[in-house]
C-alpha cells in the first residue's frame, strides 16, 4: 500500500479527525520521511525540512477535524509542506533583499542585528494582520498559512472567487500601509506581498 492510498484511507481520516493519536502517529511515521525529502530538496536544509514537517503535522493535527471532509487528504498534507518550504525559500530571498535595502552590514558579526530587524519586520506584519477586519485577516491567514489557493479559499469561505481577491488585495493594501507609517521603503512593502 503506497503512502497516498494509507492517508486517502477514509476510516485512518476518520480516526484521525476523532482526535486519535495512535492513527496520528501512523501518518506521521509513514509520511514524514516523503515531506522531510521533499523540503530538504527545496530548501538545500535537511535542519529547515524537519522544522517545516514538524510545522505541516502541527498544522493537520489542529486542522484535523476538517480531514474527513477533504477529498485527497495526502495531496493536501503534500501542498502544505511543499508551501512552507517555498516560503521559506521566498523569505530567505525576500531577508536577503530587506538587509540590501535597509543598508545593514552583510559581515557575521552583524548577522544578529539583522536577524533582529527581520523579526521586528514579522512582528509588525503580523500586528498589522491582527488589525485586519475579520474577512480580511481569515483570507490572509488561510492564504499564507494554510497555502490555500483563491479558489480553495473561496470555497472554504462560501464566498465569490472575486470576493476573495478583493478581500486579498485590501489585506495586502492594509499592511503595506501599516509598514509605511513606520519606514519602510516601497521595495520592503513590495516584497511582503510574498512574505509568509
Amino acid at each position: 500500500m503506497n503512502d497516498g492510498q494509507f492517508i486517502d484511507a477514509p476510516e485512518l481520516c476518520h480516526r484521525i479527525a476523532a482526535g486519535d493519536e495512535a492513527a496520528f502517529r501512523q501518518l506521521v511515521e509513514l509520511f514524514a520521511p516523503h515531506l522531510q525529502a521533499m523540503a530538504a530538496r527545496i530548501t538545500g536544509s535537511v535542519a529547515v525540512a524537519d522544522d517545516l514537517v514538524q510545522d505541516t503535522f502541527l498544522k493537520v493535527w489542529l486542522s484535523r477535524d476538517q480531514l474527513s471532509d477533504i477529498a485527497q487528504p495526502a495531496a493536501w498534507i503534500k501542498k502544505i509542506c511543499f508551501h512552507g518550504a517555498v516560503n521559506h525559500v521566498r523569505r530567505q530571498a525576500i531577508y536577503d533583499r530587506v538587509i540590501d535595502v535597509a543598508g545593514l552590514p552583510k559581515e557575521n558579526t552583524g548577522k544578529t542585528a539583522e536577524i533582529v530587524e527581520f523579526r521586528q519586520l514579522l512582528a509588525m506584519v503580523n500586528t498589522a494582520v491582527q488589525q485586519l477586519p475579520e474577512k480580511q485577516r481569515q483570507v490572509y491567514r488561510l492564504s499564507r498559512e494554510q497555502a490555500l489557493s483563491i479558489n480553495e479559499i473561496a470555497e472554504h469561505m462560501d464566498l465569490a472567487v472575486s470576493t476573495v481577491k478583493n478581500l486579498m488585495v485590501m489585506a495586502l493594501k492594509s499592511i503595506r500601509t501599516s509598514l509605511q507609517k513606520n519606514g519602510y521603503p516601497l521595495l520592503v512593502l513590495l516584497l511582503l506581498d510574498f512574505l509568509y
